[in-house]
């Protein structure tokens, strides 16, 4: 159903990805409503140049390894000088993280096959993918980023709370890695992960924030990106390098 309302391709592949859970807690208006949104903005140029130039400008600054492509530049040929697999799952995670918390539009392409590695860049060319957050949605994963991270238990369960997923929070610490200092992304334990949450959800009669919808799809990039890389990566370490912060003598917070 999300391959059709996006278009079938590119993006529309990663519908794949997706539980048939997630149609028994998103209602049929708000997942339309949401579809039809990201679908326009695919068509939006102007709207796709202008979130290209702001995030380009934004990694220049913070992320430089990363250069990100206007419309219509083509990519240059892969070099032999290119970082590690290591090295590049690293930055996907901060770029990730990144968007997550800095600027207004997010750039939803993170596949593989929108990097070109070259000398000691890796060069971004993303397919016209935007998404908005709603301002409740993306305070309250934030939240649930910057505790889990931070060992903030308040903060995390607050974030989970004003998302009605409380009943999840042990699916979430696991999807995060739990105590792992360093994640491998399979894409078989996102599914499954997102599968349980959602079906909490419907014993619980919760139904799912329609942002769900684009974080999911960002969230798939990011696995299909980071599995065929197959290797290991620090999340939180890209976490604190997207966020400014540092997390290592944050005391834990037992709520």
């Amino acid at each position: 159903m999300i391959g059709k309302i996006l278009g079938g391709g590119q993006l529309g592949k990663l519908a794949s990805f997706v539980s048939p859970a997630f149609f028994d807690v998103m209602p049929a208006k708000s997942l339309w409503n949401r579809s039809r949104k990201l679908l326009a903005g695919t068509r939006d140029r102007e709207a796709f140049r202008h979130a290209v130039a702001a995030r380009a400008t934004e990694l220049q600054r913070a992320i430089p390894a990363i250069e990100l492509l206007p419309e219509g530049k083509p990519a240059s040929k892969p070099s032999t000088g290119s970082a590690s697999p290591e090295t590049r799952g690293a930055q996907v995670a901060e770029l990730f993280f990144h968007q997550l918390f800095h600027g207004d539009t997010v750039l939803l392409d993170l596949r593989g096959t929108s990097f070109t590695p070259t000398g000691d860049k890796l060069l971004w060319h993303p397919a016209s993918w935007l998404a908005n957050w709603t301002p409740e949605f993306i305070s309250a994963l934030r939240d649930i980023y910057r505790g889990f991270y931070a060992h903030d238990d308040q903060q995390f369960r607050a974030g989970l709370a004003a998302l009605s997923l409380t009943h999840s929070e042990d699916l979430f610490r696991k999807h995060f890695g739990g105590g792992q200092e360093r994640v491998t992304f399979r894409t078989v334990d996102f599914i499954d992960t997102f599968h349980q949450v959602f079906q909490r959800c419907k014993q619980a009669h919760v139904a799912l924030h329609p942002d769900f919808l684009p974080l999911g799809i960002y969230l798939a990039a990011l696995y299909d990106h980071l599995e065929d890389l197959a290797v290991a990566v620090d999340v939180k370490a890209a976490f604190e390098r997207a966020t400014g912060t540092s997390t290592e003598s944050t005391e834990a917070v037992h709520a």
